[in-house]
């Protein structure tokens, strides 16, 4: 909502106003403000928002501007850390207080900031510039050093509006998406153009660029807290992000599917609102498809008359396909997924109608609640064989005692001694030992180093034990960022940002920490977050255990674009990256399931990679102009 960008010039020319105003008209804009533009020799930023940039001067001689899209969560504590002078800005926008914490710190600022943030901050008397991104990285910031030019912006419109020459494809990270396995965290799909990894941050002067990882954390060991203290922290912090999202000078809305994670969000704000805690409790909003095997409505329904409420109830909207070519062409980025486009688009209609401004959605929960037996080899590493043999041979459970011990061998002792289990149990994404995708051709794959990509990048985080290496997987997952840009792109434009409680920091730290037996038990999911809920969620969905889902807009949406272009006929396949005849079959399998239904298990595992076939597609037509 507060997209930013700018050019600093490295060899002391000044900047053009022009290309400022340029860059400036690809932001997305927040209502009626015009964008905001500043320069000073050779530096220029613009941002969307009244209060994206800001100045403080350092001296007499100099000042620092800081360009700032996001938000800070914290804030009483950060101007508590700015002693006298934080009582002076207690009512000030989030940018005014990152940069009096930079002036006060330093680069050591960024680890006191819990929140969602992209920034850049120049630096007049030493003609410098910092980048950074928040740990959790929903804001993001891409880059490129163009000559002695180096630009950055939240989106990529807004950068190429800053380059003389269009960059050219890069191949090897379409090898990812077309694979469905993406996994790079700092490249674009053009050559010579990056994203700033979440956590990460880049420093620009004498011409050249710097880049670390400024989000290195040591997490508490949280294991040995008894199950009553886990749910005890578990509340005490969500609650904290809760009040922290829900921090708004316009009514806030959730969204509510009636799944375990947005029903918390909504029940658990509905407390808090009559507990006198929060002003006022997020409105619902409820997506319904009737007659759809997706549809949610009953459970959606259960949350209603548990809390007493009405939720604002929305259709879905059809996938468009020229709309999602306009889409690519104006912005850049690769279109929506169907099955999120819908709900999401008709939300934020609504939500315009009604001057709402933030939604609350329930991301994360699978991320970081699912759990899994990660931890089972630190529970034998550290001795604890007796918790390790009471997961692994739970009571009450219809299992064999051999399979039992086949699970505890393979899960608790296999990625001690095994290489291969001890990667798949760290890296839950990617196995670079598996087989190719049936529709990437294997010549290409060699020529763009698919498998050296998906290697490099599949040994997890340096950090102690199993678990906190599998967790540090949802920490930032590059393909996230495919997925999630488009959709926080496309609310901006509604005049929308998208928050998301759980992944808060402060609740990343502690699930970081906690007891694998406490996120997965006797084989149920959630297992913490279930134990939290209690007497807060409508019992049938706080023991839910089945989960919709949603591949029929998917399916419905590629039928559709097959109908018009053949998967013989992508440009992909006609490039000689993707075999194009068994995308089609592939693809004619989902077809028949949903003409049957959707009975019984998906014929193939492969819609997710079908859909991306179809994707780039889309986005090479439409924002790289390629033709075959």
């Amino acid at each position: 909502m507060g997209a930013i960008a700018g050019v600093i010039r490295g060899d002391g020319r000044n900047v053009e106003p022009t290309l400022l105003h340029d860059m400036a008209s690809t932001l997305p804009l927040s209502g009626s403000d015009p964008a905001q533009l500043w320069h000073d020799g050779p530096a220029g930023l613009v941002g969307a928002s009244p209060t994206s940039i800001h100045h403080q001067s350092v001296g007499q001689e100099a000042e620092i501007t800081i360009c700032f899209d996001g938000r800070l969560d914290n804030r009483e504590p950060l101007l508590d850390l700015l002693g006298e002078s934080g009582r002076a800005l207690h009512a000030a926008p989030d940018s005014y207080i990152a940069l009096a914490l930079f002036v006060r710190l330093g680069e050591r600022f960024l680890h006191e900031l819990v929140g969602d943030f992209a920034l850049a901050i120049w630096q007049q008397r030493e003609r410098r510039l910092l980048c950074a991104r928040s740990a959790t990285g929903w804001k993001p910031l891409l880059w490129t050093l163009n000559g002695t030019a180096f630009a950055f912006a939240t989106e990529p419109r807004g950068l190429m509006a800053g380059l003389s020459d269009p960059p050219a494809l890069n191949q090897g990270l379409l090898g990812e998406i077309l694979s469905a396995r993406f996994v790079s965290r700092t490249e674009t799909p053009w050559q010579e153009i990056f994203r700033l990894a979440p956590g990460g941050a880049l420093s620009f002067d004498r011409g050249g660029v710097r880049t670390w990882r400024w989000y290195e954390e040591t997490y508490e060991d949280l294991s040995r807290l008894s199950d009553h203290e886990h749910v005890e922290r578990f509340n005490t912090l969500f609650d904290q992000a809760l009040i922290a999202c829900l921090r708004s000078d316009r009514p806030v809305a959730a969204h509510l599917s009636g799944g375990l994670d947005s029903s918390a969000i909504m029940c658990r704000a509905t407390e808090l609102y009559r507990a006198g805690r929060i002003d006022r409790p997020p409105g619902a909003i409820s997506a319904r498809y009737p007659g759809e095997p997706h549809d949610e409505t009953y459970w959606s329904e259960l949350v209603e008359q548990h809390l007493g409420i009405s939720a604002r109830v929305i259709p879905d909207s059809a996938h468009d396909l020229d709309a999602s070519r306009s889409w690519c062409a104006d912005t850049l980025l690769f279109p929506m997924r169907p099955n999120s486009l819908g709900p999401t688009l008709s939300a934020c209609r609504l939500m315009q109608q009604l001057d709402e401004r933030v939604l609350l959605t329930g991301e994360g929960g699978d991320d970081w609640m699912n759990g899994s037996h990660a931890h089972w080899p630190d529970l034998f590493l550290s001795g604890q064989i007796g918790s390790l043999l009471r997961e692994g041979f739970p009571q009450g459970l219809d299992r064999s005692f051999a399979g039992n011990a086949r699970r505890v061998l393979a899960q608790g002792i296999g990625p001690i001694v095994s290489a291969g289990r001890r990667r798949r149990a760290v890296w839950p994404f990617v196995d670079p030992a598996a087989p190719l995708p049936p529709w990437i051709r294997p010549d290409w794959a060699g020529q763009v180093g698919l498998a050296e990509r998906w290697h490099a990048e599949s040994h997890g985080d340096d950090l102690p034990g199993f678990a906190q290496k599998r967790r540090s997987a949802a920490l930032a997952p590059a393909h996230r960022e495919l997925i999630f840009d488009p959709i926080h792109a496309s609310v901006a434009r509604h005049g929308v940002e998208l928050r998301h409680p759980f992944h808060d920091l402060r609740l990343v730290r502690f699930f970081m920490g906690a007891s694998g037996g406490m996120l997965l038990r006797d084989g149920q999911r959630k297992h913490l977050l279930r134990e939290a809920m209690r007497n807060t969620l409508p019992e049938p969905i706080r023991t839910r255990r089945d989960k919709a889902g949603f591949a029929a807009p998917v399916i419905d949406a590629v039928a559709q674009y097959f109908d018009q272009r053949p998967a013989t006929e992508l440009l992909a396949a006609r490039m000689g990256w993707v075999d194009g005849a068994v995308v089609g079959r592939l693809f004619d399998e989902h077809r028949a399931w949903r003409s049957s239904g959707l009975a019984g298990p998906a014929p193939n595992p492969f819609l997710t990679g079908i859909w991306a076939c179809v994707a780039v597609d889309i986005w090479l037509e439409n924002a790289f102009k390629l033709r075959a």
